[in-house]
């Protein structure tokens, strides 16, 4: 005769569950966090996206504003140790005349051209002018404080709406040395073989007329 079922298998080991387990449990279940949900978007990378997208769009921005036409002849003084230092470099005729070449690319070609030849009745020409060839001393007035009304170059009468600028002044605020290098290579160029101007002359005829607030006539300046 058989056993009487009892309901225990004694192969079965007991649960032993008991309530403090069982919320032990559950408290480790909600400390962990949910899953984002797919589709879903973290608040993180998308500040990260943000702050590299302006980046960009400021890098961009600069350029543009300093790309200089990405012309290799654009000359910028501020950085350039030897015109930025307040130590006084000498330097040879030849250097004299590169500083002053990419200086007269940077803003004088557009009135004087890149032959020097100006414009007839509007802008005067460099070459073979006698006010280029003649007194360096009327020259660098010239460019310190600029020239006004008619003037006559090689017989030929310019009016006086083109007037030109004073370099010394805003916008332009060139430098005694960046004044002699300019016009050291403008008395070299264009079939042009007048010597070089000193920076010391510069100084000297800007120091003489620093009190000057408007352009030079012809009339007021030296003929020789």
């Amino acid at each position: 005769m058989s056993a009487p079922f009892s309901g225990h298998d004694p192969r079965l080991e007991s649960a032993a569950v008991s309530d403090d387990s069982v919320q032990r449990v559950h408290a480790r279940l909600l400390q962990e966090k949910p899953q984002p949900e797919p589709g879903g978007y973290a608040f993180a990378p998308l500040m990260l996206l943000g702050f590299m997208s302006g980046l960009i769009l400021f890098c961009c921005i600069f350029l543009v504003h300093n790309r200089g036409g990405f012309d290799p002849l654009v000359y910028n003084g501020q950085i350039d140790p030897k015109a930025s230092s307040n130590v006084s470099v000498e330097l040879t005729v030849p250097e004299m005349i590169a500083k002053g070449q990419s200086a007269y690319a940077q803003t004088c070609i557009q009135c004087h051209g890149p032959a020097g030849l100006g414009q007839p009745g509007a802008f005067p020409p460099l070459a073979g002018s006698e006010w280029v060839n003649g007194s360096e001393e009327r020259l660098i007035r010239v460019l310190l404080h600029g020239l006004k009304d008619q003037i006559a170059v090689k017989g030929e009468a310019f009016t006086s709406s083109n007037k030109m600028p004073a370099f010394s002044a805003a916008p332009y605020l060139w430098k005694d040395d960046k004044i002699a290098y300019a016009l050291t290579y403008v008395r070299q160029a264009f079939g042009n073989t007048s010597g070089p101007v000193s920076v010391d002359k510069v100084k000297e005829i800007h120091a003489a007329t620093a009190d000057r607030k408007s352009e030079w006539t012809q009339a007021e300046l030296p003929a020789q």
